[in-house]
């Protein structure tokens, strides 16, 4: 298996990271008012397959002291993940995840996120916590698969219809023993 290695800012500030993934399922979230506020988020099929893309990038300055690390397929960078603590309230954040779709389900991404989990523990941060879309089902599998859960979700994160367009933020996270 490959070395995880810490990326400098120097090299990779700004480097463009492509998300694309294939969904089947989303997560629908249902609020209703009535008396009291009844919430329920339930896992349901799309009529057909979806593919979704969007851009990000790394060592953005909006991260406190960002770590950021990846695998590498000879000089191919393959798999990166990019984290850092927030201070204000001792959780460790992840920012930034992704395997190249040619290397996923062979392990890279559990490597990075045991790493993460790691250095999180180091740091003696309370949580880990990530944000996921809520049509990203292969994601939230995997975040499930590690032990993560929801905490939360915000319903105007990406435009003031994200209900209705089945892309909610979503927010996951699970307690670190420190």
């Amino acid at each position: 298996m490959n070395k995880i290695i810490a990326l400098s800012p120097t090299e990779y500030k700004d480097y463009k990271l492509e998300y694309e993934y294939i969904t089947k399922f989303y997560y629908h979230l249902s609020i209703k008012k009535k008396k009291d506020i009844k919430i329920t988020i339930k896992r349901k099929k799309f009529l057909k397959k979806q593919e979704k893309k969007f851009t990000d990038f790394l060592f953005q300055n909006y991260i406190e002291d960002p770590h950021v690390f990846g695998i590498f397929d000879k000089k191919k960078l393959i798999g990166v993940i990019e984290g850092s603590l927030e201070t204000w309230n001792n959780r460790y954040r992840i920012w930034n995840f992704l395997v190249d779709k040619k290397y996923r389900r062979d392990g890279y991404g559990k490597l990075l996120f045991q790493h993460m989990v790691e250095v999180a523990k180091e740091l003696k941060a309370r949580a880990l916590v990530l944000e996921c879309q809520s049509c990203n089902d292969p994601a939230i599998q995997f975040y499930l698969d590690r032990g993560m859960h929801f905490i939360g979700f915000d319903t105007m994160s990406y435009t003031n219809k994200d209900i209705e367009q089945k892309e909610v933020r979503l927010e996951m996270g699970m307690r670190l023993d420190i």
